[in-house]
């Protein structure tokens, strides 16, 4: 069907007639458009809109052969005609949900590679993690992200932190822990970002072990410096596990490596030690905290009080709610406070 399709021409010598007749109303099927390109081509007409073309590419598309579909765009570029990027990405999301991961890493190799400036959408990304739901095979998904490590993509480091991301939203932790591995000896080696990130996604998924085997192997690897953000994933991760033991070690690890604790480390560390009964060390940082001039939310407050009153130190708890009562709202640290950190780190 596909060798009989005739170039387009969209010279200023076409009739607006001519371009009017040859557009497709909606009401043909699909023989029907076939019937029109074989004509042309036999009449020798160049006149065939790319309307034509994108509303038998949609049709496929939308009966589920997404291969056909692809296959046509396949000959049409041959024959240089482009389709807009839209059909692309609307193959790209039908791929998707077919699970075909060969065909979906192919149509998300040419929007990369698309002349067109516009970057390639969120949308794109989690359409090819989702091709990958149903199977344990990642070797064309390994070989495309390998391919992107070794082009010369000047944006090739962000591909693959977002192909990374949009994994994760998938839930498939298995596949990032591979892609993480294999970064490693490839061309585009996993940066800081690369390696929080995955940190992020573990501590979301409450698995700790693997958290802190990337936290080790992060801190061995001579290209990445862990960070703030690095040791707030980390602290958050322990304290939504309610491994309290370990937001202590993980506190002062970070302190020897000379990073300074802020309003987000100190939150969590405050918390865990709280909740954990060490109401000495977590009343000593409070007042560090303080001493730094760091703004404690009420948050932190209550959670002190809460954990002085079932030890059994009333005075002190009786103390802290008194402080709280007379701190005006200007003094404590809200919503937007922790927003405004996250956003600084992540600059």
């Amino acid at each position: 069907k596909h060798m009989v399709l005739a170039p387009v021409d969209l010279s200023r010598s076409c009739s607006l007639s001519g371009m009017h007749s040859s557009v497709n109303t909606g009401e043909e099927d699909e023989q029907e458009l076939l019937k029109k390109m074989v004509g042309h081509s036999e009449s020798g007409s160049k006149i065939i809109s790319k309307i034509d073309y994108m509303d038998l590419v949609e049709k496929y598309t939308r009966d589920g052969n997404v291969s056909a579909a692809y296959d046509l765009l396949q000959s049409l570029r041959d024959k240089n005609i482009c389709l807009p990027i839209s059909v692309f990405k609307n193959l790209l999301a039908a791929s998707g949900e077919q699970n075909d991961i060969r065909l979906s890493c192919r149509i998300f190799r040419e929007l990369l590679v698309s002349p067109g400036k516009e970057p390639v959408s969120s949308d794109c990304y989690l359409n090819l993690a989702r091709a990958f739901i149903n199977t344990d095979d990642c070797m064309h998904l390994m070989t495309l992200l390998k391919e992107i490590s070794e082009s010369s993509l000047p944006c090739r480091l962000i591909v693959l932190n977002r192909i990374i991301l949009a994994l994760a939203e998938s839930r498939q932790i298995d596949k990032v822990l591979m892609i993480l591995q294999q970064m490693k000896e490839w061309e585009c080696k996993p940066d800081v970002i690369t390696y929080n990130s995955v940190l992020d996604i573990l501590g979301r998924a409450g698995l700790v072990n693997e958290m802190l085997g990337v936290l080790s192997s992060m801190k061995e690897d001579c290209n990445v410096s862990v960070d703030i953000i690095t040791y707030n994933t980390v602290l958050n991760g322990m304290r939504k596990a309610c491994r309290f033991d370990m937001c202590l070690v993980i506190y002062n690890e970070m302190v020897q490596f000379g990073i300074k604790p802020d309003l987000l480390s100190y939150t969590a560390v405050i918390d865990s030690l709280g909740r954990s009964g060490n109401i000495k060390e977590s009343l000593r940082l409070f007042d560090e905290m303080k001493q730094r001039q760091i703004r404690a939310s009420v948050y932190v407050y209550r959670a002190l009080i809460d954990c002085l009153k079932k030890s059994g130190d009333f005075q002190r708890a009786l103390q802290l709610s008194d402080e709280l009562k007379n701190t005006s709202s200007s003094d404590l640290a809200g919503p937007l406070d922790f927003k405004r950190h996250l956003r600084s780190h992540k600059h």
